[in-house]
């Protein structure tokens, strides 16, 4: 009875939040019929007019307007989270203040006091410059200055930006387009596909999140990314530093497996065949495995060992975790920067991962590589096991990561040059 109960509450929640995002969308629609060519891109995408509902004026102080898909206090991580001291680099080189809208879910009052107070302490927002946490459908009708300078990560993002720059309603010099995967691999050949590929060609400034995917954007868009718009990934040194001091060598080792069966880039299955590979072999022996990144139904692994959920992890128990793990298994078969394995070598732990593209391999000896197959992985697992068993913690090493960019605080100073 409960399970029915619950599902007809999980029902009856989609719903509402489908009416109230169509509500949106006509709202954006209505308000962008007085620019001429609007009506065209309706129903392209929900999202499709949400800055062309926007009223340019010279009357309005300038800000800088970052889009996010969402914005959570609990979960600012990785992509958001980086997308965010971006944007604060951006308003306090340029003394501007900022604005933060969210595609989807509405940020309440007092989340959005969290985040503000995140911004001030985590990436030093200047006072003056305090933030504002918005829904996206502030945007239906609201002035803005002719020289806004807006900010998007994220396709779906960008692309209402792409409408409104088409649509003369902003100008594509104000863009900063923060480029942190290749997008189009997340959809089949589709409208989504072709959408987030376009993007990419909308004439905005693209700074880009690791010299991977720059050489990706390179040789499958033919774009010319500017070698100082390329950021080494944004890592948390502080708290990896942290759980380098706080690791330990155990009598056995531990694997924890970033496990995110929801998102197809980050191969799930392939992940679990490579586990039961490893599980089942005399390095496995002894092994203890767990899963973060996303909540799923507990694995057999071999025998009774299993791989056991942790799901999504706070910020601080993220580190906390690693600094007890010898093992990081993350997949990732896109060539955006995936936090995890980083994070594992720097604070001095052994990764396991995929090659993508020969991106990877040459990165760190504490990296291992394979291609995305099951016993090749589950081969890489094994040494990785071995290499754990027979050394002890290296220490903190960040070092490689120069490899993969600038500093991000150069490439904020530049980019903000830029559009100053």
């Amino acid at each position: 009875m409960n399970a029915v109960i619950n599902q007809a509450r999980t029902l009856a929640m989609r719903a509402r939040r489908k009416a109230k995002r169509d509500r949106v969308e006509r709202g954006f629609i209505e308000a962008s019929a007085r620019v001429p060519g609007a009506n065209a891109f309706a129903g392209l995408n929900p999202m499709s007019l949400a800055v062309a509902s926007v009223r340019p004026s010279d009357q309005v102080a300038s800000r800088v307007s970052l889009i996010v898909p969402e914005i959570k206090a609990e979960a600012i991580f990785a992509g958001i989270r980086t997308a965010l001291e971006v944007s604060v680099g951006v308003a306090n080189s340029l003394e501007l203040p900022l604005r933060i809208f969210a595609l989807w879910d509405e940020p309440n009052p007092r989340a959005s006091a969290s985040i503000r107070e995140f911004l001030r302490d985590e990436f030093g927002l200047s006072r003056w410059a305090e933030a504002e946490v918005l829904h996206v459908s502030a945007l239906t009708g609201l002035a803005v200055s002719a020289d806004e300078l807006w900010i998007g990560t994220h396709w779906t993002t960008v692309h209402p930006l792409d409408v409104a720059a088409r649509l003369n309603v902003i100008r594509p010099d104000r863009v900063i387009y923060l480029a942190q995967d290749y997008e189009p691999g997340f959809y089949p050949w589709s409208t989504e596909f072709a959408i987030a590929r376009a993007t990419y060609h909308a004439g905005f400034r693209l700074v880009v999140n690791s010299e991977p995917l720059a050489a990706y954007l390179r040789d499958t868009e033919q774009l010319d990314v500017d070698p100082a718009l390329v950021f080494a990934p944004s890592l948390d040194l502080g708290r990896l530093e942290e759980s380098a001091a706080n690791r330990r060598k155990y009598a056995q080792p531990s694997v924890m497996f970033y496990g995110r069966p929801n998102k197809p880039r980050n191969l799930f299955a392939i992940g679990i065949s490579a586990l039961k590979l490893s599980a089942t072999s005399p390095a496995g022996s002894g092994v203890s495995y767990s899963s973060v990144g996303e909540s799923h139904a507990t694995v057999a692994l071999s025998g009774t060992t299993t791989l056991a959920s942790r799901g999504k992890l706070s910020w601080q128990g993220y580190f906390e975790l690693l600094s007890n793990t010898d093992v990081m298994f993350s997949l990732q078969h896109s060539p955006h920067p995936s936090h995890p394995p980083l994070d594992s070598v720097v604070s001095g732990g052994i990764t396991v991962t995929n090659e993508l593209a020969g991106t990877r391999a040459a990165l760190h000896p504490r990296l291992l590589t394979a291609e995305p197959d099951p016993t090749l992985l589950g081969q890489r697992l094994n040494d990785a096991i071995e290499m754990a068993r027979s050394s002890e913690p290296a220490g903190f090493d960040s070092t490689f990561i120069t490899k993969l960019g600038a500093p991000l605080t150069d490439v904020v100073k530049h980019a903000s040059a830029l559009v100053a």
